[in-house]
């Protein structure tokens, strides 16, 4: 029997900080921390799971993912944001010294590489996201997405390449 209490209680900080850093708006990522919860659930009931963190972290990144894609497809997306200035704010790691000009600078190209990641392949955007948000190595991307080490690495690569043309930084 699964103890879910213990589950949310322990990875569920986890999968709030892996949502906010792909969506930063609360609403969102209220919806994708429950919608990621389900699908651990009735995935539970389908197959034993041996490593909770990892199933939680790549399902939040894959809802994650869904929810910035359905984001920008929105025509109102860069008209409306109902929570304010602040609602899709960068979730860069800045300083508590950042001037407000930087953590201008930081919100804006938060924003540019939410955008560039919606517009990636959904599998390439996943791995991208699981190796460079959550920290994974290649091996671990490669065993939950069923892929080699060498082809996450191809897949990594060809992501910040695309990221790279998508914000206008290719050399």
């Amino acid at each position: 029997m699964t103890n879910w209490d213990t589950i949310v209680a322990s990875d569920g900080p986890m999968v709030w900080r892996t949502l906010w850093r792909l969506l930063a708006n609360r609403a969102d990522v209220e919806e994708c921390f429950q919608e990621t919860f389900l699908a651990a659930l009735k995935l539970s009931h389908r197959e034993k799971v041996g490593c909770w963190p990892a199933v939680l972290c790549s399902l939040a990144t894959a809802r994650g993912m869904d929810r910035l894609r359905q984001r920008y497809r929105r025509s109102d997306h860069w008209r409306n944001d109902s929570e304010g200035t602040g609602a899709r704010r960068l979730t860069l790691e800045l300083s508590k010294e950042a001037s407000p000009v930087e953590r201008a600078v930081a919100a804006e190209l938060s924003e540019r590489l939410r955008h560039a990641l919606s517009q990636l392949p959904e599998k390439q955007a996943e791995v991208f996201s699981l190796h460079a948000f959550c920290g994974w190595s290649h091996g671990e991307v490669g065993r939950r997405m069923g892929m080699t080490e060498n082809a996450v690495g191809v897949t990594v690569h060809r992501a910040r390449q695309r990221l790279r043309e998508l914000l206008g930084d290719a050399p």
